[in-house]
């Protein structure tokens, strides 16, 4: 894989780890522009700044960055080397320069020396220690203690400088500990890239295909998403793909669906990992978080239900994986997120669900969201009836008869509820509770029942696929139509281009028969990515990309419409 990074736009990361490089700019750095080191605990937290140096002089260098390891090309002809194979430790090495690391000074921030000359160093806002240990080269220490008057730092910085041995050679380990460090077996640091070179090779043999133009781009999505993935720890009991470890450092309530579809095929245990990883967090209501980490989590705010729909794309695409066992596991996860919609969502009288916030739809700023909530949306009732459904096809794989129908009647009259409630002349509406207010908008949100595909009425098919067609740009599906006065260039769900929206569309579409119009689009969001990479979000008439620059559930639908179109066409 000849892939080649872009530290100020993704980071550099190893599969497992908590750790990645990147460049942070001016804006969020909090030791100025540079390289940090960051870890992941916790989200985001800048560790180190890395600097390459003579003497006390930090020197200029251009980065040269692979899947593999970080290069630095220092303008005195110097090299530094980072690279993570083990994935609790970073190793760097410099051959005819120096290193500095410093850490941004915290309050609780600290260093201490431990025996073997090894520092401990506490970075607060990680709430987890680190141990930096020379191991070619000398190491000194610039960590003055400050006598503490008040909740101040207790280090007044934190510094530490690697001079180069008799041949012109440091190097340096930093390691993760939560509560007591043991010093590691080291492998020679050309044994540690070689391993990562494997590693990540092997993974990249299975990947989806893709044509020819779009390999390139495929490979780089290939890259975000396995560099994005921690290991077990606190709140993630399995290992989990954030959205990104460029920024957005947590699991969210739906993005980790599109992960989980992405690697059906590819990466079976990664892809039931992402699926079930709310499911761990699940509370005794049914309610899933928002979202988390490893140290906090969230239950204030939800997700929609598109869980269901998710794994049926994942059955069909790898039956083999869902055992009878995964099948109950999935069926006790499914089954109670349905049963706290239904108890705790539904206005009483009513059969369709409703938002609290915009956040709860995923569209947190969706014009549906901006005369009032509680609101019963017609996305989310869509959603749920599709996700019973799904429950109710497998409690019938797992001989469950009466669970099967109980399911499947609640779905028939969602839909039945959704059609006679909330759809108005050509197009469905959303309702402000408890008066029943209509809200009509101009959002892409209220044509997303287009997901229930043949179970609507011929007419509300065609009138939604004649709608979905007014949203078309050159990139693909705006989320707010382009000449309605609420939409915004910039404005999130107001407008720019998202990936899970498009995957749902397009899925909605092609159950009604529109293999077209769902190819037009799936290729001008292919051409969108590989111009623009894998951002959060783009401009529905540029294709810019906006917001975190490698979100895994983009680069997640990317691999998906590729493997599908690209290669067909």
């Amino acid at each position: 894989m000849n892939t080649k990074l872009d530290l100020a736009k993704e980071a550099y990361s190893s599969n497992g780890s908590y750790f990645s490089v990147r460049v942070i700019p001016g804006s969020w750095a909090e030791l100025g522009k540079g390289l940090y080191i960051q870890t992941h605990h916790n989200g985001q937290v800048q560790a180190f700044r890395l600097d390459p140096v003579r003497g006390k002089r930090k020197v200029a260098y251009e980065i040269q960055a692979t899947p593999t390891s970080v290069k630095l090309q220092c303008s005195n002809g110097g090299t530094v080397t980072l690279c993570i194979d083990d994935p609790e430790t970073v190793r760097i090495k410099g051959k005819g320069i120096g290193l500095r690391l410093e850490a941004p000074p915290k309050r609780w921030c600290y260093a201490y020396l431990m025996p073997g000359g090894v520092w401990g160093t506490y970075i607060s806002d990680s709430k987890w220690s680190f141990a930096l240990e020379s191991l070619r080269g000398t190491m000194d220490m610039d960590a003055p203690w400050v006598k503490r008057k008040s909740f101040c730092k207790d280090s007044e910085r934190i510094v530490a400088t690697c001079t180069p041995d008799s041949k012109g050679v440091c190097e340096l380990a930093l390691d993760e500990f939560r509560t007591s460090w043991i010093q590691p077996k080291r492998p020679p640091f050309n044994t540690c890239i070689k391993n990562i070179d494997k590693r990540y090779t092997t993974w990249c043999a299975k990947l989806p295909a893709a044509s020819k133009g779009m390999i390139a781009a495929r490979d780089r999505a290939a890259y975000v998403n396995w560099s994005a993935v921690l290991g077990p720890c606190g709140y993630l009991k399995r290992q989990t793909m954030l959205m990104s470890k460029a920024s957005m450092c947590n699991v969210f309530g739906w993005d980790h669906a599109f992960n989980a579809m992405a690697h059906a095929r590819h990466d079976p245990q990664l892809a039931w990992d992402q699926l079930m990883v709310m499911s761990d967090q699940q509370d005794s209501h049914g309610k899933l978080p928002d979202n988390m980490n490893d140290q906090n989590i969230m239950y204030s705010f939800g997700k929609p239900p598109i869980h269901g729909w998710a794994a049926r794309f994942m059955m069909k695409r790898n039956p083999r994986m869902f055992t009878p066992e995964r099948l109950r596991e999935l069926y006790d996860y499914l089954s109670s997120a349905n049963t706290w919609f239904l108890k705790h969502r539904v206005w009483p009288g009513d059969t369709l669900p409703f938002y609290t916030h915009g956040f709860e739809s995923g569209w947190d700023n969706s014009t549906v969201f901006d005369k009032a909530v509680p609101v019963v949306s017609p996305d989310l009732g869509a959603f749920l009836a599709l996700q019973c459904e799904v429950v109710a096809d497998i409690a019938d794989k797992l001989d469950l008869g009466r669970e099967a129908e109980s399911w499947r009647n609640v779905s028939t009259k969602m839909i039945e509820a959704l059609v006679s409630t909330l759809w108005r002349d050509d197009q469905f509406v959303a309702m402000i509770k408890p008066d029943n207010e209509i809200v009509k908008c101009q959002s892409l949100l209220t044509s997303m029942p287009i997901v229930l595909g043949q179970r609507l009425p011929s007419e509300i098919r065609k009138a939604l696929v004649k709608r979905i067609q007014t949203f078309v740009t050159k990139w693909g599906l705006a989320t707010e139509h382009v000449d309605s006065p609420c939409y915004t260039v910039n404005g999130y769900w107001r407008g720019p281009i998202w990936a899970p929206s498009t995957m749902l569309a397009l899925s909605g579409l092609k159950a009604v028969g529109e293999k077209d119009l769902a190819r037009d689009i799936a290729m001008k969001f292919l051409a969108m990515c590989k111009k623009s990479g894998f951002a959060e979000n783009f401009d529905a008439l540029s294709g810019q990309g906006h917001f975190c620059p490698s979100y895994t559930w983009t680069s997640s639908v990317f691999m998906m419409l590729a493997e599908e179109y690209s290669k067909a066409r």
